[in-house]
């Protein structure tokens, strides 16, 4: 097999000739600010920057398109080099992100609950080695942790590049050893294969649509086509202005027009990522207004510490919520600009006394520094007895996480539902007499469901699924919103075929359903809205189905019995409670019962018990 560094000094099967040095592109660099200053915009959410996350997709254009232009030349110029390639991407990536790694886990410390400080631990291990992605695709949904409790899960993306930069070199030398022609073909139908993943997990509500990728890779490889030319070339000055205006009002629009209900990335990622390729391209050959605009000073500054600032960031955000709810932007700002500086630059410039072995022993040396951490901390617990004995003792009382297995029971007739359903109660009783419908609110009264019902010898079935509200005919609604509720709907319709079920109990969050939203103030909640972006008509439309839903299975002959919700606290109270344990703060942390009833407004007239009556199936509400 011919090597890489044998191809020569010319692209292999006809490929263009590049210069031997990239020109520096100040446009580009403005363009890193654009996308960064709107992830740090969103996130802090400041201005009408609602669509900001964008701007992590357009880093990945640019970050394609940058990087295979280097590897392309090299090829090109028979000097590429896998270990020169990965020298480089240490010497880019390591600093500066194992700095903020680090300075997160001593912040950690003294800041973070033990629960919380062990599921930093295990963040900050999986990003030593770029699968935090994985990782926060496992523990993504409804019963992740606060976002404000994850001060590295920012990183995903820092794990997607990566990841994709383990294939990326290999396959541009494979590809560039075919004729151009194959070359396009083959390379345009793994991008539209990863476009269309993309799309199909988005429109079924997957978490690794966003995480993983497969989904992502698309976003990176357009930026790589730029690249490697596989667009013609803009020489008239007037289309390239077109093009890059049109690419710009297109990042525009994303970030002003989507919103964190925005099924993404899918389709809707088009026009970030074109938009970026657009402005790129319009550039590549003659000088345009946009680059003009994006090469001003101000840009140019922002976007040389982009990647301190988008690493800074939001672990700030995070603790500055976690602890004080203020957000510490200036000093993300600072941070990143002392960081590029004397962190960054001076680990980009290579020194004779610096080779590249030591270059690979000390990456590996700040992985394993910081997977030691990790595991000192896990294995800890949180280093638990950094906490007074009270605290210890309060926190050691908290389960971390309900789990229905603790109190659920599978048998050999629920095998083809055991991914939806369990039984609880009286498990010496051969048939389910009610069935326990719910979210994670029924979820948390499970436990005390199966303790009554097995002290009155009765078995039920409980079917749930976190953040979905327990409602027929949520298969209606077009974008596939409600893909991972139908499945619990499906079991009870089919539990309903049993004789020997004669009540159904269905307990929810229902104002997370009728409002819209999450508690004021809440930030770790997915809320699955019928109606986007009306209130009155989402609160309707979650009124018609309950209704709608109560009737049907009271034609059935069963007894229905809603019950109401809980009080809802804008914050974990567990941990609240030990934070404050730890810091010798006490606080009220009740609520009034005019905030109780204002947020359950939208279900007031139909709350509490649904009384059946038999003789006609007619149903009638209670307020």
């Amino acid at each position: 097999m011919t090597s890489p560094a044998a191809l020569g000094g010319r692209l292999p099967c006809g490929g263009p000739t590049l210069s031997a040095a990239l020109p520096y592109r100040p446009d580009i660099d403005g363009l890193r600010a654009v996308a960064v200053l709107a992830v740090v915009l969103f996130h802090a959410k400041l201005g009408a920057i609602s669509g900001g996350y964008v701007g992590v997709d357009i880093f990945f254009v640019i970050s394609g398109y940058l990087i295979t232009s280097i590897v392309v030349r090299e090829i090109g110029e028979g000097t590429f080099s896998l270990a020169d390639f990965y020298e480089r991407r240490i010497r880019r990536i390591f600093p500066a992100l194992f700095v903020v790694v680090f300075a997160s886990l001593i912040a950690g410390w003294n800041i973070l609950t033990p629960k919380d400080y062990a599921d930093l631990a295990k963040s900050a291990m999986n990003t030593a080695i770029f699968m935090s992605n994985f990782a926060f695709n496992q523990t993504a949904g409804y019963f992740a942790p606060a976002a404000e409790a994850q001060p590295l899960l920012h990183t995903w993306s820092l794990a997607v590049e990566e990841q994709f930069y383990v294939i990326a070199p290999l396959a541009l030398w494979f590809l560039y050893r075919l004729t151009s022609g194959r070359r396009a073909l083959i390379f345009a139908i793994l991008g539209l294969a990863s476009l269309a993943w993309s799309a199909y997990g988005v429109s079924n509500e997957w978490s690794s649509a966003f995480y993983l990728l497969p989904s992502r890779a698309w976003e990176l490889m357009l930026g790589m086509a730029l690249a490697m030319r596989l667009f013609p070339s803009v020489g008239s000055r007037g289309i390239a202005n077109i093009l890059g205006g049109a690419g710009l009002a297109m990042i525009a629009s994303a970030m002003l027009l989507f919103t964190d209900h925005t099924p993404f990335p899918g389709l809707a990622a088009l026009l970030p990522c074109v938009g970026a390729a657009f402005v790129i391209h319009s550039a590549t050959s003659v000088p345009t207004i946009v680059q003009r605009l994006l090469s001003a000073s101000p840009m140019v500054a922002v976007g040389k510490i982009s990647y301190s600032l988008y690493l800074w960031h939001w672990p700030l955000l995070a603790y500055a919520t976690y602890e004080w709810g203020d957000a510490l932007i200036a000093l993300a700002f600072v941070l990143s600009a002392l960081t590029w500086a004397f962190v960054e630059q001076p680990a980009r410039k290579r020194r004779a006394d610096v080779t590249q072995r030591r270059v690979f022993i000390t990456g590996g040396a700040a992985i394993a520094l910081c997977l030691i951490a990790g595991l000192s901390i896990t294995q800890t617990h949180g280093v638990v007895w950094r906490l007074s004995p009270a605290a210890q003792a309060f926190a050691a009382s908290v389960p971390i996480k309900i789990r229905a297995k603790t109190f659920c029971k599978k048998d050999a007739a629920n095998e083809t539902h055991a991914e939806t359903y369990c039984y609880i109660g009286d498990m010496q009783k051969a048939e389910t007499s009610f069935v326990l419908w719910g979210d994670s609110h029924a979820l948390a009264a499970g436990g005390a469901f199966s303790n009554v019902a097995e002290a009155l010898g009765r078995r039920g079935a409980f079917v749930v699924t976190g953040g979905c509200p327990p409602l027929l005919g949520l298969e209606a609604f077009p974008g596939n919103r409600f893909t991972k509720c139908l499945g619990s709907a499906s079991a009870v319709s089919k539990l309903l075929e049993q004789p020997s079920v004669r009540d159904v109990v269905i307990m929810a969050r229902w104002a997370l359903y009728a409002e819209g939203t999450g508690n004021a103030g809440e930030t770790n909640v997915s809320v699955r809205r019928f109606v986007e972006a009306d209130e009155k008509r989402n609160r309707a439309e979650f009124v018609r189905l309950l209704r709608e839903t109560v009737a049907a299975i009271a034609a059935t002959g069963r007894r229905v019995t809603l019950l109401a919700s809980v009080p809802e606290l804008p914050y974990n109270l567990p941990s609240a409670v030990i934070k404050d344990m730890m810091h010798g703060r006490t606080r009220d942390y009740s609520i009034t019962r005019a905030t109780f009833e204002s947020r359950q407004a939208g279900v007031r007239g139909i709350r509490g018990r649904i009384c059946v009556a038999r003789q006609d199936r007619a149903t009638r509400l209670l307020a």
